[in-house]
């Protein structure tokens, strides 16, 4: 046989086997993609937002902390103590910076030049060791920590004189 009739045979193969099926394959995972339906849309449930439920939440209470602060404060919600703090230089910073970022903190209360006023956190979002040492290390830079329960109501008057003192 010649030469150029092998490599059009082995160019007829080539195509056949390799283009072709790449081409289907590629087609086939496209419709796949187009055209399945999405889990919410089987469910079949009807959902509506209930304010009620809400009313009384952490969103009623961050709300309530707002109008205590009146544009004189602005408020972090869900932040670490690694966010807020500055460590010195340590032998292993990146030990210091972990065991920040355990120390949760649900609202922090920033004055406009970035000073930390307020510390509000439920101990249940820290273990007893980390709620420990919020207390201990922001009460030696002067920064008062007040600790709500989840099923606490907002004390507006303990806010307001932590954030006037």
């Amino acid at each position: 046989m010649n030469t150029s009739v092998i490599l059009s045979y082995a160019f007829v193969y080539f195509i056949l086997f390799l283009v072709v099926p790449f081409v289907l394959v590629t087609f086939t995972m496209t419709c796949i993609k187009f055209f399945k339906t999405s889990n919410v849309e089987s469910v079949g449930v009807n959902i509506k937002l209930n304010p009620e439920k809400i009313a009384n939440k952490p969103v009623g209470f961050f709300n309530k902390l707002n109008s205590i602060a009146k544009g004189k404060y602005n408020i972090l919600y869900g932040t670490t103590m690694d966010n807020i703090v500055d460590i010195d230089k340590t032998d292993k910073p990146e030990d210091a910076h972990k065991h920040l970022q355990h120390c949760h903190l649900d609202y922090v209360v920033v004055d406009d030049n970035s000073a930390v006023k307020l510390v509000i956190t439920d101990p249940q979002h820290n273990t007893p060791e980390n709620n420990e040492f919020i207390d201990h290390s922001l009460a030696e830079v002067g920064i008062k920590v007040i600790h709500l329960a989840k099923n606490q109501q907002c004390d507006e008057s303990l806010i307001r004189n932590s954030l006037a003192a």
